[in-house]
């Protein structure tokens, strides 16, 4: 059952400026107006084809769709995306016949700086951090088992809620975290990983009837399945007194140190009992999105090395307008446009994070920013500033504006009485298997994302120009796309 519990006053960060166009036009339209009052001095008419050119032009970049772009952004957009076609930067190839180095098949785009490193916290257990070159950026992936809620009672997911707040609150003041990413892949269950497990656990000598009622266990219930993988992710960039990044063995150290009271509170937020991603682990998980195909093959390996790092990414990959084709799959991404615009139940995303019939593999992830309690309060108030100046400039105050000043108010009060700010994003990616009719199982892959996306009362874009960002930004491997900036994922959790 599903807590009655509320939740709600999601709101974006107000531009600002007159009638909330932003600080940059507002000064643009003030700008204009000073140059025509100076030139009507000289020639009224060319003051006033200036006036009349500069402040229509103010206002069409004033006037945003709902996906909260205008005419500019959506030029610079296509502009962005012919010049990537045309120069070739939107197709990859690796492997033995291409120029790559030694015939790797390495990662494409913005993850061609990752690398993999391991080290041991402190209680001698080994993980795995990727590092990101030339951001200075680390990640930590750590494997959860969500309890769920489908048998608790209010009061328990009620614990839940509070305590995952409580994890985003830690973190908001944790020196050196950047971002926390939690992603949801289902895929369908091969059943290899079954059939193994129960192989391993007949022995010989057993009785004709118990072997006989294993085999056709194995035969009723290892496929039709789906596998659901929640890996929470967490982002680092740690500077020293000099300001600059620090080294890999004393990131790790400090890295190793946070890991076990983060697992207590991942657990206490009802994520089970969380592990640290090894280096294996993390190399299969990224060839298997890449390469849908390898699964059942890497699933099928007993003994590791399963795939090096060096060889986790495409063959083969190409960016479109729309969709990623990449090896075995065609894959298409979602960024977030705005959430929620009402209060939802903890229980809003089911739909959207569960298997889907029409989607071969789908990954969702919700990237969060908590924003540190200094800031907080600055923020809180900047925006009611906002809030209160955008009713000032009208003569009757629409709902919009009466809605966002009280949602800014509650805000407010929430972060004096200790509460911190948490941006937070959403790529949904679905994948679908190349090969005959795969542009009609994509679209209605789409179609089934967008109405589960619908439901949980979430608006979605494709990641237009940017497919092959968006989808390595939906990949756990600590991807911050605040330091990359790709065009069309710019506005994801800002």
């Amino acid at each position: 059952m599903a807590s009655n519990t509320t939740y709600g006053d999601y709101m974006r960060d107000m531009p600002g400026g007159l009638r909330n166009i932003g600080k940059p036009l507002t000064i643009a339209a003030f700008g204009v107006l000073v140059v025509a009052l100076f030139l009507c001095m000289a020639n009224v008419i060319a003051a006033g084809v200036v006036l009349a050119v500069g402040e229509g032009t103010v206002a069409v970049l004033a006037v945003r769709d709902r996906e909260h772009r205008n005419i500019a952004d959506r030029a610079v957009e296509r502009m962005s995306y012919r010049r990537q076609i045309r120069t070739g930067r939107a197709l990859y190839r690796s492997g033995m016949l291409s120029p790559v180095d030694a015939g790797r098949c390495l990662l494409p785009g913005v993850c061609s700086h990752m690398e993999l490193t391991e080290a041991s916290d402190g209680f001698g257990r080994r993980f795995a951090l990727v590092s990101h070159g030339h951001t200075g950026e680390y990640a930590l992936l750590m494997a959860c088992q969500p309890q769920g809620v489908g048998m608790a009672d209010d009061d328990v997911e009620d614990a839940y809620v509070a305590a995952w707040a409580h994890v985003l609150e830690s973190l908001a003041d944790e020196d050196g975290v950047t971002q926390l990413a939690v992603s949801v892949d289902t895929a369908p269950d091969s059943g290899v990983r079954f059939r193994r497990n129960l192989t391993r656990r007949m022995v010989d000598d057993a009785p004709d009837l118990a072997a006989r009622c294993m085999r056709q266990v194995m035969g009723s219930y290892a496929t039709g399945g789906a596998a659901t993988d929640t890996i929470l992710t967490l982002t680092f960039r740690y500077r020293d007194r000099r300001g600059r990044f620090l080294e890999r063995d004393e990131a790790a150290r400090r890295i190793g140190g946070l890991i076990p009271s983060l697992c207590e509170r991942v657990g206490a937020a009802g994520g089970g009992a969380p592990r640290c991603l090894g280096a294996d682990e993390i190399a299969r998980m990224v060839a298997v999105s890449y390469d849908p195909a390898m699964q059942d093959a890497i699933e099928a390996q007993d003994t590791p090395p399963y795939v090096a790092w060096q060889d986790a990414g495409p063959t083969a990959a190409e960016a479109r307008w729309d969709f990623y084709r990449h090896d075995s799959g065609v894959s298409r991404t979602w960024q977030m446009c705005d959430p929620p615009s009402s209060n939802v139940t903890s229980s809003i995303l089911g739909s959207l994070l569960g298997p889907l019939p029409e989607c071969d593999r789908k990954r969702v992830t919700l990237l969060f920013r908590p924003v540190p309690s200094d800031r907080t309060a600055f923020l809180t108030e900047d925006n009611r500033r906002k809030a209160a100046n955008q009713i000032g400039q009208e003569k009757r105050a629409s709902m919009r504006s009466s809605k966002q000043l009280a949602q800014a108010d509650r805000q407010a009060a929430e972060a004096t009485n200790g509460a911190v700010l948490v941006y937070f994003g959403l790529l949904a990616t679905v994948t679908v298997m190349a090969g005959e009719h795969e542009e009609g199982r994509l679209e209605a892959a789409s179609r089934a994302v967008e109405s589960a996306a619908g439901a949980a009362r979430i608006n979605l874009r494709p990641c237009y120009g940017a497919q092959d960002s968006g989808f390595a930004a939906g990949l756990p491997l600590g991807l911050d796309v605040r330091s990359y900036r790709p065009a069309g994922l710019t506005g994801l959790i800002d």
